[in-house]
This record gives structure tokens, sequence and C-alpha cells, in this order.
């Protein structure tokens, strides 16, 4: 299965308007691909620089922090 593919089977999966906490988003392409495609909104959880760099690039809203550590 190609990663388009296996987005889009995802994306079935979701609601259409949902509100999505993508928690290692990666670099943000499926939160993209649910905005764009399921109308959908919400925000990508993301530890590494380059990561959160292309979540912004992409204009997905992004929050830089490290989910074994929280938020002390």
């Amino acid at each position: 299965m190609t990663d388009t593919a296996a987005m889009q089977a995802l994306a079935r999966l979701v609601p259409p308007g949902s509100r999505v906490l993508d928690l290692g988003c990666g670099n943000g392409a499926m939160l993209d691909y649910l905005q764009r495609e399921r109308g959908c909104s919400g925000y990508g959880v993301e530890i590494d620089d380059a990561n959160v760099l292309a979540c912004v690039q992409r204009g997905v809203d992004v929050i830089q922090l490290n989910l074994d550590e929280g938020l002390a």
C-alpha cells in the first residue's frame, strides 16, 4: 500500500469536519490531508525540529512537545 493509499484509507475512518489531535504527527502530511479532503481542523504534536518546520510550512497547526515528558 502506498503512502497516499494509506492516508486515503485512514481518512475514510474520520468523519468529515472532525476535530483531530495528531500525536506524533511527523511532517504533518496526514493532518494536512484531513484538513483538505475531509474538512477537519486540529493540531499536531511533534518533537522533532525538522518535522515541526515541515508542519508549519504546510500550514498545519503544530505544538512542539515531548509526549513522554508532558507539560511539566
